[in-house]
């Protein structure tokens, strides 16, 4: 036991973010420095999150991003509660399981919230979203040296009715034993109008290629700055009632005139458009409407009796993929 004439070592004093943990229960005990951090950390992020809700004057509109994580901090949220968002509540009621939807139906939907010109925040970076074709075209033809920079397709409808009128097509033009050329594209335009109709109901890139302005813009009224990233939603193009009556039913005619022709629409462009146009265009179209002409050549596709029709919304990756669907598979 020390002496009581002796002076006593100081007590160690802990750092003061361990005097928090160290405080008896209540109240945390802060000293000056302690309590001024905290202040200061407040008002940074309260500060933050203001500027992040008050968008730059001019710039599109769109959701309230978090602070720091933009847009996206719901995927931050326990499992519990995100399943309560907008985007699970989205998916069901499509019908379809939440991982399955893609990112182009939320973006859909959001532009019928904030208009067909929006944006939102990855992080800190803007991205600016265009949902329409007037838009997509201002932007990647008429200002393309602007919006320059840069940062398998499903089958399904080949078990609709409609196979009927293409076998019987291809019957007429190729016959059952020749190998189809590309040099009979011109004399089946029920055949190639039912390939765009597909390519139109079913996007193979729904969101295209990511674009990048190279310089501030303006769009459609709204200021683009320099270095925003831009996310022509060709899905949502392609689904517009403004352009495409009853745009979710699978229907070649719309591509056919009066006499039976092909129609080249200048809003059909499952490939982009402007400077950046999919380079693979020509090549892809060659060689889809070999595959496909070959298939229905020698089968016959149904789906088996009782069962769903497929699911048009497709699976996202980079492109759209086919949920799974049994068919039956027959040889003509």
């Amino acid at each position: 036991m020390a002496s009581p004439g002796l002076p006593q070592p100081p007590a160690e004093v802990s750092p003061w973010p361990l005097r928090l943990l160290h405080a008896p229960p209540g109240l945390l005990r802060l000293d000056s420095t302690g309590g001024a951090l905290l202040l200061l950390g407040l008002a940074a992020l309260l500060g933050w999150s203001w500027l992040w809700r008050h968008r730059a004057r001019g710039i599109p509109p769109g959701p309230a991003p978090w602070p720091v994580v933009g847009n996206f901090g719901f995927v931050l949220l326990p499992p519990f509660l995100r399943r309560k968002s907008w985007l699970q509540r989205r998916a069901r009621a499509a019908g379809v399981e939440p991982s399955a939807l893609g990112p182009q139906l939320y973006l859909a939907d959001l532009a019928r919230v904030y208009g067909n010109v929006f944006s939102f925040f990855i992080g800190h970076y803007l991205v600016v979203v265009l949902s329409d074709f007037q838009s997509v075209r201002e932007a990647l033809v008429q200002q393309a040296e602007i919006f320059s920079d840069r940062p398998r397709v499903p089958l399904v409808s080949l078990v609709t009715k409609e196979k009927e009128k293409v076998q019987e097509e291809i019957e007429r033009v190729i016959g059952a034993d020749r190998v189809p050329s590309l040099t009979d594209k011109a004399q089946m335009p029920y055949t190639e109008a039912t390939i765009m109709e597909v390519q139109r109901l079913t996007v193979v890139v729904p969101l295209a290629i990511p674009h990048m302005t190279s310089e501030k813009t303006v769009l459609q009224g709204y200021t683009i700055p320099k270095g925003t990233v831009i996310l022509p939603n060709l899905w949502s193009v392609h689904r517009d009632p403004a352009i495409w009556e009853k745009p979710d039913d699978f229907y070649p005619n719309r591509f056919l005139d009066d006499q039976g022709q092909l129609i080249k629409k200048e809003t059909f462009i499952p490939f982009g458009i402007g400077k950046r146009v999919c380079m693979g265009e020509q090549l892809a179209k060659m060689e889809l409407f070999l595959m496909f002409v070959s298939l229905m050549q020698s089968f016959t596709f149904a789906l088996p009796k009782d069962s769903k029709k497929p699911i048009l919304t497709g699976r996202y990756g980079l492109t759209l993929a086919p949920h799974p669907f049994n068919i039956i598979i027959s040889k003509r």
